[in-house]
């Protein structure tokens, strides 16, 4: 089974460095345009979605809802593919938490996996429901190609794990918005996710 594993377009809060998690803000007008090129890149690499799963947060299913419909598929909710839950931090700009909180700030975002924030989650622990939820698709439905439209922090998490065994460089794999990472499963395999290509985002360059 090939898996497209994409970050949800621009926000509002993206463009202002909040930081959203379980939070919600709309969909700036780039991020329509996101999609839109996202679209057209996947349609124009032959990549065919026969199902769409998603976040149910409302930035994810704005460009699940737009795929699912131009390849005319299902679209399914998962609370598997959530954001990591970033607890007392959210709904406050990033710089604000670097200032007021800068141990928490830098074990968050760029080398504690396993910080867990006042009233949240760690990343460990959000990047882990999500491989676990790839690991089990082939089990649940039949389809070759499948989309998953995630976040940012859980994606570049789940594609250092894979590709290094390890958390330590997750920064490394970071995802633009309306950026995509191909993966394949293989049920039958030991290690049965591998990651095919990561941080696709040359369609990108077309947006003004």
């Amino acid at each position: 089974m090939q898996i497209i594993l994409i970050r949800h377009a621009e926000t509002e809060w993206n463009r202002k460095g909040i930081i959203q998690g379980w939070l919600d803000s709309p969909v700036t007008e780039r991020g329509h345009r996101e999609t839109d090129a996202l679209i057209a890149e996947l349609f124009s690499s032959g990549i065919r979605i026969e199902s769409v799963f998603s976040s149910p947060q409302d930035r994810t299913r704005a460009m699940a809802s737009a795929i699912a419909r131009n390849f005319g598929c299902t679209l399914a909710l998962q609370d598997e593919l959530k954001e990591q839950h970033f607890g007392q931090f959210e709904g406050q700009f990033l710089e604000n938490v670097r200032r007021k909180y800068p141990d928490a700030a830098v074990s968050l975002f760029e080398n504690n996996a396993d910080y867990v924030p006042p009233q949240g989650e760690s990343l460990a622990q959000a990047a882990n429901r999500l491989i676990s939820f790839i690991q089990k698709l082939p089990l649940i439905c039949s389809y070759n190609t499948v989309c998953l439209v995630s976040h940012g922090h859980i994606i570049q998490a789940v594609i250092a794990l894979l590709k290094e065994r390890t958390f330590n460089e997750f920064p490394r794999f970071y995802h633009l918005n309306a950026g995509y990472s191909i993966l394949e499963v293989n049920e039958m395999a030991k290690e049965n996710i591998h990651v095919v290509k990561w941080g696709i985002a040359s369609h990108l360059l077309k947006i003004n």
